[in-house]
């Protein structure tokens, strides 16, 4: 079990890589269209601005977010502070130049509270 969760968190830093197949294609592949994953939050980290989650399945990863992407909840729009572990939701995102996967609108699905 321990390595599976460090084979898992080894790959924290794309988690296009780690979810290629979910995505549609290889994590390294330049994706210019918007896709999206639904996953529970396990970590915010405003200061870097990063989101860690985790997939139904176990697998984790990063994902960018900034001041400009949206947060809805109940159809209220909240800074991407306001996520908290736990909360299930569906990230629109898109890949960066630098094969990071930036979140531009996060949809909270269920909330932890």
């Amino acid at each position: 079990m321990t390595l599976v969760l460090f084979a898992g968190c080894s790959n924290l830093g794309s988690i296009g890589n780690v979810l290629g197949s979910v995505l549609g294609g290889a994590g390294g592949q330049r994706q210019q269209q918007q896709q999206q994953l639904d996953v529970e939050i396990q970590q915010v980290d405003a200061n870097s601005g990063r989101l860690y989650v985790r997939t139904q399945d176990g697998q984790q990863g990063t994902i960018r977010v900034d001041n400009q992407t949206q947060v809805v909840y109940n159809n209220q729009r909240y800074p991407v502070t306001s996520l908290e572990r736990g909360d299930v939701v569906r990230i629109q995102t898109q890949q960066t130049q630098n094969n990071e996967l930036y979140a531009s609108r996060i949809d909270v699905l269920r909330s932890a509270r």
